[in-house]
């Protein structure tokens, strides 16, 4: 393309248009001429040239005509529109000035979504050519090249040729059609309605056939359709409502009023003509909304505050709850104050056996003195003494204080021992089995008389309980830890109540039943295969004569392969279930005839593994409970029923083999079905068993409940509180000497473990005991006979009788401060008080919010009319008074006394924070529920307080006439002993009286005699001049002593014959007289005795 070339109109910028073009005219050259090698000639090359400037101009015009396209798009205007669309250089096809609108809107909307997807700003457009060459156009300087220009990116909201002809071909298009369509619209109609015709006809055809094939079909969519018509019609008229609300307001409030007044008016009236049903409905609901509300407060383990304060008048004192309450307290009085009565009287009855025993030793002392008193010289004069002292050869029942205190102490023990189990329940298990075992069988039965009666049942039922409970607290780990193990409770109490107090029981219960079964000798139940084997080929040679082709030796399955040894073994089967069902029910039936003792005993048992174990299940705990129940109380009986007596053998008669083995079969499903164990593995032939055993062990479960379900030991023996003070005879136990000694011993050895508290009652006791005493000490220092080795032994084995009392007195008075109870008391009646008064959701609540004035008249006025109400009882119970000691208060004064004390009940452990108010509210629900309980034991309380107030006023009586007995039979005593005679001479009396005599010596002779030591502050010497006077009372055994020094009296001493002998027994050997003269107790008395009464 250089100039020499001769080209002409040769642009450097249109020089890749040049190349494109020369190239594409070399290859149609190549392609004419057929010859690849065909060169271009200068007019072809100036012809390419010419094309390329023309191409160049026609890309450039179109770019512009381009440019004005999108600028006339934008400025919205359909004519300028058009009129660039037509424009020759655009070069678009299908442009009609008709479809001006329709193109403007068109390339509107694509320019607007293109310049929503994002306008990137560049100034470059590309075009393609026809010929797809890509012309590069400026839009802003409005130049073109063909070269790509560096960073070309095409502007994203122009539009380009190909999106501008293809909206005007589909406007143009769409413009056509309907043009052409409305040109031939007569015949197009024609032609529609002949083919809708046809159609219609062939579809009506079809429709007519399908809804008569489908009829019901049809009915179901004309109902669905109509629905729709309706719904339709319905929201039409619901719009139309909607748009004139007010006036349908105003005529629907019209007519309301009116229709409402009607209906009140009706209502009215038949309300005035059944108020008495109307009234008894209401009442209906109400109690029925009361019962609901019960129910919570009841049920409820957090009872809603408006709960509570609807039922917080149940807590208030009626008139018969105060008279009541004032006689309970009262009758508590009275009994307290007869029982001290009682023991007052028993005390003083004790005194005057003691006296009538010093009498009677006396009376003996002195016949021994008097046969002696001829020997008494100076030398055997100190002897004298203690030949009056007391016998020491009496051991523990001799009548001395030492001897007395050793044996009221073992009483006391004894009696503690019986009344607090506890002790005994630690002391069995301190000790070895096998020890405890011995001790259990001897002391501890012979300590409570082996239940014998009432009181001692109760006692020592109390015992095994309480060893009981202590024994799964201490030893057990696991459950099956009492039925793998073997307790030491369980096999006593089992032990007892079999042989000592449920022998009857158990012949009651199973006798007719295993009697009648054993009635039936022919009965013979084999449940083993190879047995039913054995005896089948036995019965088949007995009855041949003919050894049988059978081998002899078999395992089980060869055995019950032959149908005969089923056969037998089905009617085994059926047989032993109905065996099995006769003593089943046997037992089931006769639960009432139990040992009350043994059915409580499972019940501790069932509630101490619950209490330890919580997360066993019932059943197992009933599974433990049947074997105590059966397997180791009633499954031995029926196993062996003559080594228990239940069934009555005569001379010489015994169980048959056969019998033997037929209830161990018995005993054998009986314990499978109390412990649900099916039959399985070895005993795999008896599995049709295991759906009786099953149904068996949910009657076991019934039958082990209804043994569980008994009273408490305090209801079925009828103990209480007082039930001790009313015993008219002491409860007395005989016990042995190597008994007693060893109790003694094991407790002393083991009182670190059971009274490791210096004031229990129990060290108390074995304090006053002192040391192991021996053999020799209990029974007597004579007794004791040194030549026999085995004297001792022999001797141990003695028994002697306890008569048991108590050392400590229950009821003594205290005036002890208030405590936890009282505080808890009272301040549940402030708050039953205020929440009464003051509205609240919350405890908290009510006593955070300030009472009104109104609230605070209305309390007032609730206190005043309790007041009056209270003031028409003279007696109130405690509960009255601390009301009355808080009615003064103010509803503030008392929400902040309510708060006071809540902080105490927190400080003494009575409530546990945060949840103080919840825990308050829960104990007075618990009140108002316990309420009826409480008013039906207080009535029970006082039948029985009066029951016991009759018993302790006989028991009075009885000690009362007894005292008199003794008082009289003293007084007989002493007036027999009464000498007649005067000293030296008998008295005479002008007025024909007898006078008493006097004994007068001086203090020489009584010194000399022995009988006077000394005299304080006086020499020995001077003693002449002192003269005793001894003058008898008027009372017999009474004497008073006057003292005269050189003739002038100067004092005198009363003396009581009594309380001299009470001073031998406690062996004081020296007393004092006008404090100061020392006398011998031994000689005074025997002095009397000499001179005063009879031999």
């Amino acid at each position: 393309m250089l100039p020499s070339s001769g080209l002409q109109d040769v642009l450097p910028l249109n020089a890749g248009r040049y190349h494109d073009v020369l190239t594409r005219a070399k290859r149609h050259k190549a392609e004419l001429s057929r010859d690849p090698g065909a060169e271009l000639w200068l007019a072809d090359i100036q012809d390419a040239v010419r094309l390329a400037n023309q191409d160049t101009q026609k890309a450039l015009k179109m770019c512009l005509g381009l440019a004005a396209v999108n600028q006339a798009v934008k400025e919205g205007r359909a004519s300028q529109t058009l009129r660039v669309l037509r424009l020759p250089e655009v070069a678009l096809r299908s442009v009609v000035s008709g479809c001006a609108d329709g193109y403007q809107t068109e390339l509107t909307a694509l320019l607007r979504a293109k310049t929503l997807e994002g306008d990137n700003r560049s100034p470059w457009m590309r075009t393609k050519l026809p010929d797809s060459s890509s012309y590069f156009f400026h839009l802003q300087k409005l130049e073109g090249t063909w070269e790509r220009p560096q960073g070309f990116v095409q502007n994203s909201s122009f539009l380009t040729h190909e999106e501008i002809q293809a909206v005007c071909s589909s406007v143009t298009a769409a413009h056509s059609r309907g043009v052409q369509w409305k040109a031939s619209e007569p015949l197009v109609l024609q032609l529609q309605a002949h083919m809708r015709g046809f159609l219609l006809r062939q579809k009506l055809a079809e429709r007519l056939h399908f809804l008569n094939t489908q009829l019901p079909a049809v009915i179901t969519i004309q109902s669905h359709w109509r629905r729709l018509v309706q719904q339709r019609e319905y929201r039409r008229r619901l719009q139309h409502l909607y748009q004139n609300w007010r006036a349908v307001v105003k005529i629907q409030a019209t007519v309301k009023m009116w229709l409402a007044r009607r209906r009140y008016l009706a209502r009215l009236a038949y309300f005035r003509r059944h108020v008495g049903a109307i009234i008894r409905i209401q009442a209906f609901f109400r109690a029925s909304r009361t019962r609901e509300e019960y129910h919570l407060l009841v049920h409820s383990s957090a009872p809603p505050l408006s709960v509570v304060r609807k039922f917080a008048h149940l807590l208030e004192f009626g008139d018969s709850d105060i008279r009541q309450e004032g006689e309970l307290q009262r009758l508590r009085e009275d009994v307290v104050r007869s029982i001290r009565a009682n023991r007052q009287l028993e005390a003083d009855l004790d005194l005057m056996d003691l006296k009538i025993g010093l009498l009677v030793r006396n009376r003996v002392t002195l016949q021994e003195v008097v046969s002696h008193c001829k020997k008494l010289t100076k030398k055997n004069k100190e002897q004298l003494s203690d030949m009056m002292a007391l016998d020491k050869h009496k051991g523990l029942k001799a009548l001395s204080k030492e001897k007395r205190d050793k044996l009221e102490a073992y009483q006391h023990l004894f009696y503690l021992l019986q009344t607090q189990p506890l002790y005994l329940a630690q002391l069995i298990f301190l000790m070895p089995q096998n020890k405890s075992t011995r001790f259990m069988e001897t002391v501890i039965f012979t300590l409570f008389n082996y239940g014998s009666d009432c009181r001692e049942a109760f006692l020592l039922l109390q015992l095994f309980t309480a060893a009981l409970r202590h024994e799964i607290q201490v030893k057990v780990d696991r459950p099956q830890e009492v039925v793998t193990g073997s307790p030491t409770v369980i096999k006593m109490l089992v032990s007892f109540y079999r042989h000592a107090r449920g022998q009857n029981a158990l012949k009651d219960v199973l006798g007719p039943s295993i009697r009648d079964m054993l009635q039936d000798r022919s009965l013979n139940i084999r449940t083993d295969p190879l047995e039913i084997y054995k005896s089948w080929i036995n019965q088949t040679e007995s009855q041949t004569g003919q050894k049988s082709g059978l081998p002899y030796e078999v395992s089980v399955e060869e055995a019950l392969s032959h149908s005969e040894v089923q056969q037998r073994l089905s009617i085994s089967i059926t047989n032993l279930k109905n065996l099995t069902e006769r003593v089943l029910h046997a037992i089931i039936s006769n639960t009432h005839k139990l040992p009350y003792g043994l059915r409580y005993t499972a019940k501790v048992l069932r509630d101490a593994l619950q209490e330890k174990f919580p997360q066993a299940g019932e059943d197992e705990l009933y599974k433990i409970v049947g074997n105590l129940i059966y397997y180791r109380y009633m499954n031995p009986a029926i196993v062996a029923p003559d080594g228990f007596d239940v069934v009555e053998f005569g001379a010489g008669s015994a169980l048959l083999p056969g019998q033997r083995r037929t209830l161990g079969s018995i005993a054998r499903i009986l314990q499978h079905s109390a412990a649900l164990k099916h039959f399985h593995g070895d005993s795999a032939h008896l599995r049709a068993l295991n759906e009786y055993i099953t149904h068996t062990h949910s009657r076991f479960r019934k039958f082990l409940r209804a043994v569980c379900d008994v009273p408490e030991p305090e209801e079925r023996f009828n103990i209480d509180e007082y039930s001790e003070t009313l015993i008219l005879n002491r409860p007395v136990i005989y016990i042995s000497i190597s008994e007693l000694i060893n109790t003694h011993r094991l407790l002393l050895e083991h009182q670190d473990c059971l009274c490791p508290d210096p004031s229990d009652p129990l060290q108390q006791l074995l304090q006053d005991l002192g040391s192991v005493p021996s053999v020799q000490d209990l029974i007597g220092e004579g007794q004791l006979n040194p030549s026999d080795p085995n004297a001792e032994q022999t001797l141990s084995k003695m028994e002697v009788s306890l008569t048991l009392t108590s050392k400590f007195d229950v009821f003594k008075s205290s005036d002890e401060k208030p405590d936890a109870r009282g505080i808890l008391l009272s301040t549940k009646q402030l708050i039953i008080d205020v929440i009464r008064t003051q509205p609240g959701d919350t405890l908290s609540e009510v006593l955070r919010v300030s009472a009104s004035r109104d609230q605070e008249v209305q309390h007032g006025w609730m206190m005043h009319m309790m007041d009056l109400r209270d003031k028409r009882e003279a007696r109130r119970p405690e509960k009255v008074k601390s009301r009355i000691a808080d009615g003064n208060l103010t509803l503030e004064e008392k929400k902040r006394k309510i708060q006071r004390n809540l902080r105490r009940l927190e400080t003494i452990g009575a409530l546990s924070p945060p949840d103080t108010h919840t825990q308050i509210l829960q104990l007075i629900a618990k009140d108002i529920r316990h309420q009826r309980v409480y008013r039906q034991r207080r009535q029970a309380e006082l039948v029985k307080l009066r029951e016991t107030l009759n018993s302790l006023q006989c028991k009075s009586c009885f000690h009362s006439e007894q005292v008199d007995y003794y008082s009289q039979y003293i007084h007989t005593c002493l007036q027999n002993l009464t000498n007649s005679k005067v000293n030296g001479k008998k008295a005479s009396d002008s007025k024909g009286k007898k006078k008493r005599a006097t004994l007068s010596y001086t203090a020489a002779r009584l010194h000399e005699k022995g009988v006077l030591l000394e005299i304080e502050d006086l020499p020995v010497t001077q003693f002449k001049n002192v003269i005793f006077d001894i003058v008898p009372g008027d009372e017999d055994g009474t004497f008073l002593v006057k003292a005269r020094f050189m003739g002038v009296d100067m004092e005198r001493f009363p003396l009581k014959y009594q309380d001299l002998l009470q001073l031998q027994y406690e062996e004081v050997a020296v007393m004092k007289m006008f404090d100061k003269a020392k006398v011998n107790v031994n000689l005074l008395i025997f002095l009397l005795n000499k001179k005063f009464f009879k031999k």
